[in-house]
C-alpha cells in the first residue's frame, strides 16, 4: 500500500515544502517509517518547529514522481493541493511533467510500437483507468514498457500495452508471462510490488537476449521470498546463482501447484486460488464448485487470458471493481455468477455499464432480496433496489397478479389504484380510462382524504404489491363509510380483511354506493373496548349502561353485505336491501331537526348546480368543488337493472328529495339559526362580540385582523382545556368531530422492547436448532479420526528406519543392494503420506467450518441451509418490530397505533388519557353542581344558537352566539361557560378577582350584545376552575348596572367602527405625543421622600 505525505514549512521558517512517499503494509508501519525518514532528513515537525505535522494525501498519478523513500523539495513547485486538501493539481505554467515511456525492446521482427506515449499525451486523453483492473498480461506489459510506477493509464498507453501483450513474436515478454504463471505467490503482490518485480527482472535478464522461463521463474520466486531484494538482484547480476536444490521441486502449472503424484484425477480446493480463477470456476458450472482438477485449471487459465471473450473479460473487470465481490466466499461467488448467467446470456454481448450497474445493485441488496432483484433484471426491469413498504417490510411477494406478468407495479402505481378505487364511477379495473387516471393523479398529488389514510395503511402491508388489483378495489369499496376517520379501526379492518384468499380475488365487486342500504334501527349495541376509550366516563355507569355506536361503527356492524364464498369469489346479496335507513344522511328521507331556521330555500334542481362563490363572500359557506350526488343516479349508472327493480320502492318511501349534505346561505339574513358549524358561523357576515373586543384594543388592530386581514386568524390544534370542557359540558355528542382521543392499546399488542424480545425468543425456540460451530467441529474431528494417520519421519536414523518398515511394500522403493539412507527413506515416507487423504480443517468461523463440512457431507450442509434463520434479538426497537412483522404480519404494535393517532390525518385536537380524565372530572363537577347542572342538563336547552341582526344606531350587521339559552315560563335565560385558573387566590378575594376577570376580558360587553340581539332577559356566567383536582364552580349573574356599562362601551366602540368604515382611517392606539405624569400613588411616594 502506497502512502504519500506532504510536510508544509511554516511561513517564518522560509523553507520549502517537502513531500515523501513509500510503500508499507499498514498505517501503523507507515507512521513508523515516516518518523524514521523525517528524523534522518533532519526535519522536525510540530508546534514551534520549522515544519507542521505531516498530512497524508491521495497518491498522485504523474510520471515525475520523486524516488521512493526520498524527501523531495521541488514537488510543491510544480503541483498544489486542491480545496479538499487531498488531490494534487498541476500549477499552471510550471515545468512540464511529461516523461516519455520507453519503447520496449523486442527480439522479433515485429513492427515496433508507435511513438512513445508521454504524460502530456496522457493529459490530453479523454479518460484514464486504474491499472489494477487490467489483466495480468496488460499490467506486466505496462510495467515492462515504463521505468516509472503508474497506477493509472491512459487510452493510448493501454493500446500500446495491449499490442505488446498480444504480440506472440516478442519472445522476451512471452517468457516473462510463462515465468509469471509458474510462480504461485505472484498473485498476492500489490500493484507497486509487481512493478518492482518487473524492474528487477529487467535488470537481471537483459531484453536483448534469450532466457529460459524456468530460470526467470526461479528468480521471481526468490525475489518474492527474499528479505533483502536489492542484494538478491546484485547476486544474480554477478552470477552468484543459488545452489540447485536436490530435493524434488514442486511443479506449477498455470499458477497451480501440482501434486507430485497427480495422475490427472487429483482435486484442488477452489477457495485457495486467485480471485479470478475462483470467479471463473463458479461461472462455468451450474452448481456450487469446491474443487477443480488439473484439466479444469488449464481451461480456466485459457478462459482468463482469452481477450477475445468479451463476456468473461467484462465480467472480470466488473467484479474486480467492487471490493465486496472480492470478499465473497465460495458459495456467495457462485450465487453471484449464477445471477449473472440468469440476467446476461453467455451467448450474447452485453454492455459493461449494465454489468457494473447490476453488480452494484446486487452487492447493495440484502441477501433475502437478491432473488427478487435477479428476477426483475431478467425480465428487463433494471431496478436498483427491491421494493419495500414504508414500514420496511418486503412489498413484493414475487407472485404474478392479475395485472399481467410484464406489469411494472410499485408503491406509486398502488397509490393510483387506491385513488381509482375511491372514485364512485363504474369502469373496467384492468383497463382504466384516461379520465379516471387523470382524476386519480390529481387525488394523489393533492393528498386528498380518504386516499391519504388508505395509502398510509396499505403502503405498510407486507407483500402488498403481490395483491391482485381486483382485491385492492374490493377492499376499498366494501369498507364502511368514513372508517378512515378512525385510524385504529381502519387499520384493524384492513388487517382482518386482507387474507390470502381475499387477496387472490380476480372478480370485481359492484360499487356498494349503487345499492340501497339495510335499514338501521334505533337498537343500541355495546361498544368494543377500544371504542369505549374515547367516551369513557362521559356519564356515570349507573346512569348509562349502553351507548349508541358511532356512525362508522354502525355501518361496520350493520353491513355484513359481502360474503366470502371461497376461491376468490364473493356474494353481494347483502347489498340488495329493500329499504333505506331514515337516519342515514344520504337517505332521501332525511329530516331536518332544527327549529325556526331562517335559511334561504332553494329549488332541488338548482341545488345540483354549483356556482362559484361571489367575491367578498366566505369560502366556508359554499364549496365550489363540492357537488351533491343523487344515490339513484349512481345506482342507475352502475347497475341499471338494479335501479329499475328498486325505483318504485324509493319513490314510495322518499316523496321529498333533500341534499346529501347540508347547504348554508352565503349571506345570513337577521334571525335565529340553530346547528351552524363553527367554521360557517365564524366566516359569516356581521360583527361579532370578539371583533368588538378587538376594536377596543385599537381600530388599527381591528382593521388588520378583520378588514385588511394582514394578521391571519390561525386556529391552533394545541389542546385548550376550555374547548374540551365546553364540548363535554354542552355538546358531548359532537366530541369526535373536533377532538381525537388517545387510543387504548388492545390486549396482546406489543408495547415495549421486552415484549418484542419475548416473542422473538419464543419464535426462535420453536425453530429447528441449527448446527453450532462446536457441533460442526465435532463432525469434522470425527471424520479426521477415521482417516489413516500420517507415518512419522522420525528424528533419528533408527526412527526413520522403523517408520520405513511400516510402509506398504509398493512404497518401500529402496533396493536390497542399495544403502538405506535417511534421505531415501524419508522420500518414500513422504511419497506414501502424500497418497493419504488430507484431514479437513477444524478451526475458523462457523461459515468456514461449514465449507469444510460440505467437502465430506454436502447433504447435511444442504439440509442446514434449508433451516429458517432465527430472528435477530438485538438492534433498535424499529428493527425488532420489522423482525416480528416478517413472521407475524397481523401483529399489533402500540407504537404504530400511537403514531397513527399522532399523525392526526383529520386535523383534530389531540387529547391524551390524562387530559381526558381531567376534562371528565370537570364535566362531572358541572353536572353535579345544583345550579350549573340544572342549566347544562335542562331538557329545553338550546346550545350554540346563532343570532344575526343589525345595530340600530350604526346600521352595521352584528352576530352573537351564546353558549346556552333556556326559555323558562316565558323568561329567556342565557349563559356562557368559562374556564379559569385561580388555584392560588384566597377565598376572600375570589369575588373581586372574578369581577376583574369580567371587566378585563370584556365579558360584560359580550353579555350586553347577547341580551340585546338574542332578546335575553337574564344572563349568567358559569365559571369553573380547571386546575387538576380543584374544580370549584361559581354561578355569576349580570347586574343591571354591569349590563348598562357593557352596553355603553359597546355603543361607543360600534360608533368608532362605523366612523372608521366611513372615513377609511384606522388610528393606532396612541396618536399624540405626551408627557408621562405621576399617579396618586407615585405622588405620595414623592412627598414622603421629600420630607424624609
Amino acid at each position: 500500500m502506497e502512502f504519500f505525505y506532504v510536510v508544509k514549512a511554516t511561513q517564518k521558517s522560509g523553507k520549502q515544502d517537502a513531500v515523501i512517499w513509500f510503500t508499507a503494509k499498514s498505517e501503523a508501519r507507515a507512521a513508523l517509517t515516516l518518523d524514521v525518514e523525517l528524523e534522518e532528513a533532519g526535519i522536525e515537525t510540530g508546534r514551534g518547529k520549522d515544519y507542521a505535522k505531516p498530512v497524508r494525501t491521495d497518491f498522485p498519478v504523474f510520471n515525475d514522481l520523486p524516488e521512493e523513500s526520498t524527501i523531495d523539495y521541488t514537488w510543491c513547485e510544480r503541483y498544489t493541493l486542491a480545496d479538499d486538501q487531498r488531490t494534487w493539481n498541476v500549477i499552471p505554467g510550471a515545468a512540464s511533467q511529461g516523461e516519455a515511456t520507453p519503447t520496449p525492446a523486442t527480439t522479433s521482427d515485429a513492427e515496433q510500437p508507435a511513438s512513445p506515449v508521454t504524460s502530456t499525451d496522457t493529459a490530453d486523453a479523454s479518460k484514464t483507468s486504474l491499472l489494477e483492473n487490467r489483466t495480468p498480461a496488460v499490467r506486466f506489459a505496462v510495467h515492462l514498457l515504463g521505468d516509472k510506477y503508474l497506477s493509472e493509464i491512459s487510452k493510448e498507453q493501454q493500446i500500446v500495452a495491449n499490442e505488446l501483450a498480444t504480440d506472440e513474436g516478442n519472445a522476451y515478454f512471452q517468457t516473462l508471462l510463462q515465468a509469471k504463471n509458474d510462480v504461485a505467490d505472484i498473485g498476492e503482490l500489490s500493484l507497486h510490488a509487481e512493478w518492482k518485480l518487473v524492474q528487477a527482472v529487467k535488470d537481471v535478464f537483459p531484453q536483448d537476449k534469450v532466457h529460459e522461463s524456468a530460470q526467470m521463474a526461479a528468480f521471481m520466486s526468490a525475489w518474492i521470498k527474499a528479505d533483502d531484494r536489492n542484494q538478491l538482484v546484485e547476486d544474480w547480476k554477478n552470477g552468484k546463482l543459488p545452489a540447485k536444490d536436490e530435493t524434488p521441486k514442486s511443479l506449477y502449472e498455470h499458477g497451480l501447484k501440482i501434486s507430485e503424484h497427480d495422475d490427472g484425477g487429483a482435486h484442488y480446493p477452489v477457495c485457495k486460488m486467485p480471485f479470478r480463477k475462483q470467479l471463473l470456476a463458479q461461472l462455468t458450472v451450474d452448481e456450487l464448485r469446491h474443487h477443480i482438477t488439473r484439466s479444469d485449471n488449464a481451461e480456466l487459465h485459457a478462459l482468463e487470458i482469452d481477450t477475445d471473450n468479451g463476456y468473461v473479460q467484462d465480467l472480470l473487470l466488473a467484479a474486480e471493481n467492487f471490493p465486496e465481490v472480492k470478499a465473497f466466499d465460495t458459495k456467495d461467488l457462485w450465487r453471484y455468477t449464477n445471477a449473472i448467467r440468469k440476467v446476461f446470456s453467455m451467448e450474447k454481448r452485453h454492455e459493461l455499464g449494465l454489468l457494473l450497474q447490476f453488480t452494484k445493485a446486487w452487492v447493495a441488496t440484502p441477501y433475502i432480496d437478491r432473488g427478487i432483484l435477479t428476477r426483475e433484471w431478467a425480465a428487463g426491469n433494471r431496478i436498483n433496489h427491491v421494493q419495500r413498504t414504508d414500514a420496511g417490510t418486503n412489498a413484493d411477494g414475487g407472485y404474478i397478479t392479475d395485472r399481467g406478468e410484464g406489469a411494472h407495479h410499485n408503491l406509486d402505481t398502488l397509490d393510483l389504484e387506491i385513488a381509482c378505487a375511491l372514485l364512485p364511477m363504474d369502469f373496467n379495473h384492468l383497463e382504466i380510462p384516461g379520465s379516471i387516471h387523470r382524476r386519480a393523479k390529481e387525488i394523489v398529488a393533492s393528498k386528498e382524504e380518504p386516499w391519504k389514510s388508505w395509502s398510509k395503511i396499505l403502503r405498510n402491508q407486507p407483500g402488498v404489491l403481490a395483491v391482485n388489483r381486483a382485491a385492492i378495489f374490493n377492499l376499498v369499496r366494501i369498507a364502511p363509510e368514513n372508517i378512515h376517520l378512525t385510524p385504529v379501526a381502519h387499520l384493524e379492518f384492513v388487517n382482518q380483511t386482507m387474507t390470502a384468499e381475499f387477496n387472490a380475488a380476480t372478480e370485481l365487486l359492484p360499487l356498494p354506493a349503487a345499492q340501497p342500504e339495510e335499514p338501521q334501527t334505533a337498537e343500541e349495541h355495546p361498544l368494543p373496548k377500544w371504542a369505549e376509550a374515547g367516551e369513557q366516563q362521559l356519564a356515570d355507569e349507573s346512569e348509562v349502561e349502553m351507548h349508541t355506536l358511532p356512525k362508522w361503527a354502525n355501518a361496520a356492524t350493520s353491513q355484513p353485505q359481502v360474503a366470502n364464498l371461497g376461491g376468490g369469489m364473493f356474494s353481494i346479496e347483502g347489498l340488495m336491501n329493500e329499504k333505506q335507513t331514515e337516519n342515514d344522511d344520504r337517505s332521501p328521507v332525511n329530516e331536518e331537526t332544527t327549529s325556526d331556521v331562517q335559511m334561504e330555500t332553494t329549488d332541488p334542481a338548482e341545488r345540483e348546480s354549483v356556482d362559484a362563490v361571489p367575491p367578498g363572500e366566505s369560502t366556508d359557506a359554499a364549496d365550489p368543488q363540492t357537488a351533491s350526488l343523487n344515490a339513484a343516479e349512481v345506482l342507475a349508472a352502475a347497475a341499471p337493472e338494479l335501479a329499475n327493480a328498486t325505483a318504485p320502492e324509493v319513490t314510495t318511501e322518499a316523496p321529498e328529495e333533500t341534499a346529501s349534505a347540508p347547504e348554508y346561505p352565503a349571506y345570513f339574513e337577521p334571525g335565529r339559526y340553530e346547528g351552524l358549524p363553527n367554521n360557517v358561523y365564524h366566516a359569516a357576515n356581521g360583527i361579532s362580540s370578539t371583533q368588538v373586543k378587538d376594536a377596543r384594543v385599537s381600530l388599527m388592530y381591528f382593521n388588520a385582523r378583520h378588514v385588511a386581514k394582514t394578521i391571519p386568524r390561525e386556529g391552533s390544534k394545541v389542546l385548550d382545556m376550555g374547548n374540551l370542557v365546553h364540548a363535554l359540558a354542552l355538546q358531548p355528542e359532537n366530541l369526535d368531530e373536533e377532538f381525537s382521543v388517545e387510543p387504548v392499546i388492545p390486549e396482546g399488542a406489543f408495547t415495549t422492547a421486552a415484549t418484542l424480545r419475548a416473542f422473538i425468543d419464543e419464535h426462535n425456540a420453536s425453530l429447528p436448532a441449527p448446527l453450532s460451530a462446536d457441533d460442526i467441529k465435532a463432525l469434522l474431528e470425527e471424520h479426521n479420526a477415521t482417516l489413516p494417520a500420517q507415518v512419522p519421519m522420525g528424528g533419528s536414523l533408527e526412527e526413520t528406519a522403523q517408520s520405513y518398515m511400516t510402509l506398504p511394500a509398493e512404497f518401500q522403493r529402496i533396493e536390497a543392494d542399495q544403502k538405506q539412507t535417511a534421505v531415501a527413506m524419508k522420500a518414500c515416507i513422504k511419497e506414501y503420506n502424500a497418497t493419504l487423504p488430507a484431514p479437513v480443517k477444524t478451526s475458523g468461523s462457523r461459515d468456514s467450518l461449514l465449507e469444510q463440512l460440505a467437502i465430506i457431507n454436502p447433504d447435511l450442509v444442504a439440509q442446514e441451509a434449508q433451516k429458517p434463520a432465527p430472528l435477530k434479538v438485538s438492534g433498535t426497537k424499529a428493527e425488532m418490530i420489522q423482525a416480528v412483522k416478517s413472521v407475524k404480519p397481523e401483529a399489533v404494535f402500540a407504537d404504530e397505533l400511537l403514531d397513527a393517532w399522532r399523525d392526526n390525518p383529520d386535523d383534530k385536537i389531540l387529547v391524551t388519557h390524562q387530559q381526558m380524565e381531567t376534562a371528565l372530572a370537570i364535566q362531572k363537577a358541572l353536572h353535579e353542581h345544583p345550579t350549573a347542572g340544572k342549566l347544562l342538563l335542562h331538557p329545553d336547552r338550546a346550545v350554540e344558537t346563532s343570532y344575526f341582526g343589525i345595530d340600530e344606531e350604526t346600521g352595521l350587521e352584528i352576530r352573537v352566539r351564546p353558549d346556552l339559552e333556556i326559555d323558562i315560563d316565558g323568561v329567556r335565560v342565557g349563559a356562557d361557560l368559562k374556564t379559569i385558573s385561580m388555584w392560588n387566590v384566597k377565598q376572600s378575594g375570589l369575588r373581586a378577582r372574578l369581577h376583574r376577570e369580567i371587566i378585563d376580558r370584556d365579558y360584560h360587553l359580550s353579555a350586553a350584545m347577547y341580551m340585546q340581539t338574542a332578546a335575553l332577559d337574564q344572563f349568567f356566567w358559569i365559571f369553573v376552575n380547571k386546575d387538576e383536582g380543584y374544580h370549584w364552580i361559581a354561578i355569576v349573574e349580570t347586574s343591571e348596572e354591569l349590563i348598562e356599562l357593557g352596553m355603553l362601551e359597546y355603543r361607543q366602540t360600534m360608533n368608532r367602527i362605523a366612523n372608521a368604515f366611513d372615513t377609511g382611517e384606522w388610528p393606532a392606539p396612541i396618536t399624540e405625543d405626551y408627557t408621562d405624569e405621576l399617579n396618586d400613588f407615585d405622588l405620595r411616594r414623592l412627598e414622603a421622600l421629600r420630607l424624609a
